[in-house]
């Protein structure tokens, strides 16, 4: 928390004054964060209070146009490693996107052994349900059923095709959190090396990329692992990959034959030894890795029932604001993203990591028989800086049209999308079929019976 030289002649407003002094100063100085509002007080108006400083930020907190606007620093959960001592008992999937290649492939496959770190690559011509459920049902009966596989979120993996099979086979097929490649990325790590590889080997034949699949997948495998210390191809098959050489040329005395009970105890040996061993050494790394990542980074809790902020992520112009919201935390889950409902109550239909939010103050928490749905802005009037809109109530006549302050509206992508039909102003829509609400007040006259609309909840 920040300290400052408080002045010897200072004045200390009372309490009941002390928020409208902080929101004239948010104000007066262009929403400006808590430790200018407080600079601001005490030099200008020669002010000041113990709280001044958290009061300051409350205040911002819970500033609408702040909320919008403001870039947060990112907050994360505790880093969780995945685990996996059995080789095929948990796989990362991912994909590889690439220019079409002479053979007709566009993607490739990335399956990563979490246990020893092996993987997978293959060329495929579509990311249909079909060809990924066709190529990795082929897989599964070269290496065995896993009991894991773990994906992103995208239509690719999350279907009814692939659900058909996970069922069929009884694997349990986790989804990671949108926008967080963090939790898959075991998967998202091994694509970047093979892309990198295949580069490499392309001298500007960029179409030739799939040719050269099967041989970056045995590079990849015969590299000793930072955190493994062993090949992943060593510890897939219990055995070092053959050297490459001319073997027809090799005088060298074949080696003999090994017995079954050879086999065997090779055999018991990496059950019993290599993957003990291999479980201590994982074990010691990823705690390593772990306590680097905590306390290099902002750990973030966000309690149930506190109030957040989104980040919006496709974004149409500069001027389009950062976060949208606001919204409140339901509950957190296993994998430690958030579930988030909106203000009409309403759930958000995808979960939220810790980096995508930010926590705010909501001081008054507005009922749903206050929010009314907006159906079209009709006009405006006022100035800049003192515009009002008229707005057009969806499931009410134009006798029930309102003059409304732009702070009414609980999303402002209704007044950009205004302007930018008017051609007056050429603002980008952030989000052109967004719903949004607004608090509906009762103009001056009208009648004191309040009245909600009809909302179709998604």
């Amino acid at each position: 928390m920040p300290t400052y030289k408080v002045p010897t002649d200072v004045l200390t407003p009372p309490e009941e004054d002390r928020p409208k002094e902080l929101e004239d100063a948010h104000h007066e100085i262009g929403h400006a964060g808590a430790e200018h509002i407080v600079r601001y007080l005490q030099h200008t108006k020669g002010m000041h209070w113990n709280t001044i400083l958290q009061d300051a930020v409350e205040l911002v907190k819970s500033c609408p146009g702040c909320q919008k606007f403001n870039i947060a620093k990112k907050g994360f959960h505790p880093l969780r490693p995945i685990y996996s001592y059995i080789p095929g008992d948990h796989w990362a999937i991912d994909l590889a996107t690439f220019d079409t290649s002479t053979s007709g492939n566009n993607f490739m496959l990335v399956m990563v052994d979490v246990c020893t770190r092996f993987c997978i690559l293959r060329a495929i011509p579509d990311k249909s349900a079909d060809t990924l459920v066709r190529t990795m049902k082929q897989i599964f009966c070269d290496f065995g059923i896993p009991r894991v596989i773990q994906s992103d979120n995208g239509t690719e993996f999350k279907n009814s095709l692939m659900k058909k099979l996970v069922n069929s086979l009884g694997i349990n097929h986790r989804l990671t959190t949108p926008y967080h490649p963090r939790a898959n990325g075991t998967a998202e790590r091994w694509v970047q090396s093979a892309v990198q590889v295949i580069k490499k080997k392309l001298e500007g034949a960029s179409r030739d990329w799939d040719y050269h699949v099967p041989l970056t997948q045995l590079q990849l495998n015969m590299r000793i692992s930072k955190r493994l210390q062993s090949s992943p191809f060593s510890l897939m098959y219990a055995r070092d990959v053959n050297a490459f050489r001319d073997y027809r040329k090799d005088t060298s005395t074949p080696a003999t034959p090994m017995s079954y009970e050879e086999l065997v105890n090779r055999l018991e040996h990496m059950q019993k030894v290599v993957f003990p061993a291999l479980k201590e050494r994982t074990d010691a790394y990823v705690k390593n890795q772990k306590e680097q990542f905590d306390s290099t980074h902002q750990l973030t809790s966000f309690p149930e029932q506190s109030h957040v902020m989104a980040k919006v992520h496709t974004r149409g112009s500069k001027l389009a604001p950062v976060y949208e919201g606001p919204y409140t935390v339901l509950h957190k889950t296993e994998g430690g993203s958030y579930i988030l409902q909106d203000e009409t109550g309403a759930l958000m239909p995808r979960d939220y990591a810790p980096s995508e939010l930010k926590l705010i103050s909501v001081k008054d928490v507005v009922s749903t028989d206050d929010l009314y749905e907006v159906q079209a802005i009709i006009d405006h009037r006022g100035d800049e800086g003192h515009r009002e809109y008229l707005v057009r109530w969806k499931g009410y006549t134009p006798e029930d049209d309102t003059w409304q302050l732009p702070e009414d509206f609980t999303d402002p992508d209704f007044i950009q999308q205004y302007w930018k039909r008017r051609g007056e102003k050429q603002h980008d829509v952030a989000h052109n079929t967004k719903r949004a609400t607004s608090y509906k007040r009762k103009a001056r006259g009208q009648s004191t019976g309040q009245r909600r609309s009809k909302r179709n909840k998604q």
